[in-house]
């Protein structure tokens, strides 16, 4: 699961919030810590694999050296645009936030990784409960949260939710995070996880009354990305809070749920509206004014999208049912790879679109 959430969601919103900054938070951001902050995540993403395959101690420092020196640097820069930025306070202020719960995140999952080589002595229970809550819920949810406020209404026609509405969702969940934290420290889980579903289902309703009362549909296959994907963080919340369930590892399914299909399923449909718009702003730049180019819609029609989303719920489907059946793993990874696959190679279809354009104006 770290690897997806490093890998898959630590690059495409740390991506996303790079060219969010300038257009919507009128806050500008360096381009070149933006490359920084990649390179360092994904080196160590590529030292955590066998750090954690073997257990090998100095490969756990140098994992954890690059990952928190990567996420800290990043989050330490948005935070000087956030403040410097010209955008609405409230906006900032809940990107702040999420920001600020990245960087004890990283911090405690170093902590954690120096307590698995042996270097320091840390309750590896707290650390692992308040790292993930803090990770999931505190970084990945409340930015999707503060995002999704903005770009829900411009790319999905929805209403926009009230800034209020928003103040307070943020507010209660990092108090809620922190009360956790100091009860996880006495043995008891209860803040931590009413925190994580309480939160979790507060964003999937708000978020289906808000496109069930969109004056103007558009993006309908954003829209589905979005709403199977905050069905999912629903029943993960569900599953979270739940009496033990015979025969199934709570922390697999909602694991499973949450990261493996909710998250990944917003972000996966946001990441294509992005990469489309990059595009054609990328050929806008490179083709004269005056020369026709062809839209966002034509650079990743939808069929291409409704290709990436079919293949991501038949992959989900497998993973729920190798997971609850306790078999068919291997097929089961084996079409959530190719659905991955997929996303590549649509992702490098509108690129080819885009490139193919070139040609024909230079001539």
């Amino acid at each position: 699961m770290h690897i997806v959430v490093l890998g898959v969601l630590g690059n495409a919103m740390l991506g996303a919030l790079t060219q969010f900054l300038p257009v919507a938070a009128g806050s500008p951001f360096p381009s070149r810590v933006a490359a920084l902050a990649h390179v360092l995540l994904n080196a160590g993403v590529i030292v955590f694999v066998p750090a954690m395959t073997w257990l090998s101690r100095p490969a756990m420092c140098v994992a954890g050296a690059l990952l928190v020196a990567s996420l800290v640097i990043f989050a330490l820069s948005v935070l000087v645009a956030v403040v410097r930025g010209r955008g609405p306070r409230w906006l900032r202020g809940g990107i702040g936030v999420s920001l600020g719960a990245l960087v004890m995140t990283a911090s405690l999952g170093a902590v954690a990784l120096l307590t698995l080589a042996g270097l320091v002595s840390a309750r590896l229970d707290w650390l692992v409960d308040v790292h993930a809550a803090g990770g999931l819920v505190g970084w990945v949810l409340m930015l999707i949260v503060v995002v999704g406020a903005v770009t829900m209404p411009m790319l999905q026609g929805s209403r926009a939710p009230a800034p209020g509405a928003v103040q307070t969702w943020v507010a209660l969940v990092l108090m809620g995070l922190l009360v956790g934290a100091w009860r996880r420290s006495e043995e008891s889980n209860d803040v931590l996880v009413w925190t994580s579903a309480l939160a979790s289902w507060l964003f999937a309703g708000a978020s289906t009354w808000l496109q069930w009362r969109a004056r103007h549909r558009r993006n309908p296959v954003l829209v589905a990305f979005w709403t199977v994907g905050t069905i999912a963080l629903a029943l993960a919340a569900t599953v979270l809070v739940a009496p033990a369930l015979p025969r199934f590892d709570r922390a697999m399914l909602v694991g499973t749920l949450s990261i493996g299909i909710g998250l990944l399923l917003i972000v996966v449909g946001m990441m294509l509206e992005i990469f489309s718009f990059l595009a054609w702003i990328w050929l806008r730049r490179m083709v004269p004014r005056g020369r026709q180019i062809p839209g966002v819609g034509r650079l990743l029609p939808d069929g291409d999208k409704r290709f990436v989303l079919a293949a991501h719920l038949i992959a989900a489907v497998a993973l729920l049912a190798a997971l609850l059946a306790q078999r068919g793993h291997a097929e089961a990874g084996g079409l959530w790879s190719l659905a991955w696959l997929g996303t590549l190679v649509v992702l490098l279809r509108c690129w080819g679109r885009a490139n193919a354009e070139l040609p024909r104006t230079e001539t």
